[in-house]
């Protein structure tokens, strides 16, 4: 055991902790292989049980080699890295822009890690026959690497490097193929893997999201779905209710929906992947950002599996015409103690607050160090290897206020070029960070961000009541409080004050897989209100949702009441809580009916999709009456159309000027063509003007 510790805080500057038991003092040395420089000693303080000093030398040291700190009388320590980590200049230094990870071919397999603080790196490689450890040479920048002349298909592998004093096993974090629980990476031959068909998606505002969990699809036992709760689950054909009505996979499809955005199906802790059943978790929890999660595999033994499985749902999904949105999650890892950055560069991924403790602002124990070039690299490399490999059509980023602007911009960028039609948004909350918020990507920095969209709260709250306060009615449920904020939000929320600048940034929703189901809120928040008036509140918000200016998103099962039993954060909660219950599709039949003849009517009309915010001051006019009933208009050179949506159960008439086609009424409508409308129920109804 080391008699007292040194660190490296900057390449000039190292600091010395030194228990008061120990008759150890200056002047003090740091000596490499080939030199030895002194240290000047600019600061001493003292504590209950140590001494402190800061040190001063001239000179270079070379993070790869080890050093030694000495005194006069014999004594040493190893010195190790430390807030040098997170300076600058380190970034600067050390940034390495190529390839990571491991390269196969049948001949030969090169292994690369970046690393510039270990000492030392080795493979270990498993085959059947042997295991080898084989160490890595260092390259530059932080590289280290090794070429192994043989065909390694099948091999698993993981690394070890001696780093601060201690030998540490890690994987690799640039990993493609998982064996089961993470317990090593493997190699495998790229060229047996089927990337998906390619998807010409729409994008803006022509997106219509759906929002669902690979698992909870198919997990319901009302359906005899084969692989319950798998990819190929997903996309399992002919899976019908007890009223033989469409579920799963044919059910998304006649939806009308554009894309379908799966909660995280990146590899991730809290559920065993060799029994999955046993437990259950929505999976952000972080584990390998670049192989598939195995529980959703058939056969999660088997490295391969995961991936092909993965990519025939996504390929199946593109060929029935619907595109890939990935949850994805980059603000945080599950465990920083066994996650491969802490053990390579100890320090360096994770944000710290001015005491070196970690900061906690994702609420998850740890919070990444975005704005980090090598992190930086690392989210914008994972992001395109799931473009490439996978054909994902676009990504939805987890607590993205947390990600800072610069990344988020090279990640769209990188994106763009590589695909136009690849959606980007997220999570845009400002949350309070070491990091100053005008770098981060949240909803108040929309000005500084391209074709990066946001989840609107003031869209959900206003309409559904707050999220926060389950007893909370919003406009939906006949609160009135706001009528400015709902023509607002009607319009995309682009032409208020601090607004958003294009539609597209807008996404709308009242409710996703966090917090309450509308219909639990609703019972809450309309407790004494009958039954029929709580689902017409629901299906007025749903119908707001797909039909106001911007980007529509739902949540799997909304258009029919889906209830999770009150649970408000169901993150871990059992199947029975979280699976998608397929009976509520049969009781609802006609509402289901009625949400693809909403969906339709917004892809029939571009009206409902306009894409600059300038089209939306022109185009559009919102109007409240006294009841809390809204006239929302939208126009242009050949069509007019009148969207009403009714809040109240208060008897009002409309008298129009020109015959007026009805498109659409949630209730029963008494004429097709008409120029007086009588309305009594919570409602929603479109209207076409005859003759533009």
């Amino acid at each position: 055991m080391a008699e007292f510790e040194a660190y490296l805080e900057s390449f000039h500057e190292i600091s010395l902790l030194i228990p008061r038991t120990e008759p150890i003092e200056p002047p003090f040395y740091v000596k490499g292989e080939r030199e030895t420089l002194p240290l000047e000693i600019v600061e001493e303080k003292t504590y209950e049980a140590f001494f402190k000093y800061r040190a001063r030398f001239e000179g270079f040291i070379l993070l790869n080699k080890t050093y030694f700190i000495h005194d006069n009388t014999g004594h040493k320590c190893e010195l190790y890295t430390g807030e040098i980590v997170r300076s600058s200049l380190f970034d600067e230094l050390y940034y390495y822009d190529g390839d990571l990870g491991h390269f196969y071919t049948p001949w030969e397999t090169v292994f690369k890690v970046w690393t510039p603080v270990a000492k030392s790196v080795n493979l270990i490689l498993m085959r059947k026959e042997k295991t080898d450890r084989i160490p890595l040479e260092y390259d530059n920048r932080g590289l280290w690497k090794v070429t192994i002349e043989d065909d390694l298909e099948g091999a698993a592998y993981y690394y070890e490097a001696y780093v601060n004093g201690k030998g540490r096993s890690f994987l690799d974090p640039y990993a493609i193929a998982s064996g089961p629980n993470g317990c090593s990476n493997y190699v495998i031959d790229p060229a047996k893997l089927n990337t998906p068909a390619p998807f010409e998606g729409r994008r803006g505002t022509d997106a219509i999201i759906y929002e669902t969990s690979v698992r909870d699809l198919t997990m319901d036992p009302a359906i005899s779905a084969r692989h319950r709760g798998k990819f190929r689950g997903v996309v399992e054909r002919g899976l019908r209710t007890k009223k033989n009505k469409t579920a799963g996979f044919d059910y998304l499809r006649e939806l009308g929906i554009t894309h379908v955005q799966f909660m995280p199906f990146n590899d991730f802790e809290g559920v065993d992947e060799l029994d999955p059943e046993a437990s259950y978790n929505w999976g952000y929890n972080p584990s390998q950002y670049n192989v598939p999660e195995g529980s959703y595999a058939t056969h999660p033994e088997d490295p391969y599996s995961r991936i092909r499985e993965l990519q025939y749902m996504i390929d199946t999904l593109h060929r029935s015409g619907l595109g890939v949105v990935m949850d994805v999650v980059y603000n945080h890892v599950y465990d920083v103690n066994t996650f491969p950055f802490g053990k390579m560069v100890p320090g360096y991924a994770y944000r710290v607050d001015e005491n070196g403790k970690l900061t906690n602002a994702s609420g998850c124990g740890s919070d990444l160090a975005t704005e980090r070039r090598m992190v930086r690299k690392f989210i914008v490399d994972s992001l395109m290897h799931w473009a490439r490999v996978y054909g994902i059509d676009g990504f939805r980023f987890d607590l993205m206020g947390l990600i800072d602007v610069e990344t988020m911009h090279l990640a769209r960028q990188k994106l763009e070029a590589y695909d136009p039609s690849i959606i980007v948004y997220g999570e845009g909350w400002n949350i309070p960070t070491v990091v100053e918020s005008r770098r981060l990507t949240h909803l108040q920095n929309n000005d500084v961000l391209f074709n990066i969209g946001f989840f609107n709260d003031m869209t959900r709250d206003i309409i559904k009541g707050s999220t926060f306060q389950a007893e909370d009615s919003g406009y939906s449920m006949g609160s009135n409080r706001r009528p400015e904020t709902v023509k607002a939000i009607l319009r995309g929320s682009t032409v208020q004050k601090g607004a958003i600048k294009y539609p597209a940034q807008s996404v709308n929703y009242v409710e996703c897989h966090d917090d309450h189901t509308f219909y639990d809120k609703a019972r809450k928040a309309m407790p004494d209100a009958p039954r029929e008036d709580r689902k017409r509140a629901q299906k007025l918000a749903t119908s707001m949702v797909l039909l106001m200016q911007g980007v529509p998103f739902i949540h799997s099962g909304q258009e029919f009441y889906r209830s999770k039993r009150g649970v408000r954060n169901s993150y871990k909660s059992p199947d029975s809580i979280n699976r998608i219950e397929w009976s509520k599709r049969d009781t609802h039949a006609d509402d289901v009916d009625d949400f693809k003849r909403l969906v339709g009517i917004r892809k029939d009309f571009p009206l409902f999709r306009l894409n600059t915010a300038y089209e939306v001051k022109h185009s559009t006019r919102v109007r409240m009456r006294q009841s809390g009933t809204c006239l929302y208009e939208i126009f242009d050179e050949t069509e007019h159309l009148t969207v009403i949506f009714k809040n109240n159960k208060k008897e009002e008439t409309f008298e129009f000027e020109t015959p007026q086609e009805v498109l659409y009424h949630s209730e029963p409508a008494e004429h097709e063509t008409t120029s007086s409308l009588s309305l009594d129920e919570i409602s929603t109804t479109v209207l076409r003007t005859l003759g533009g």
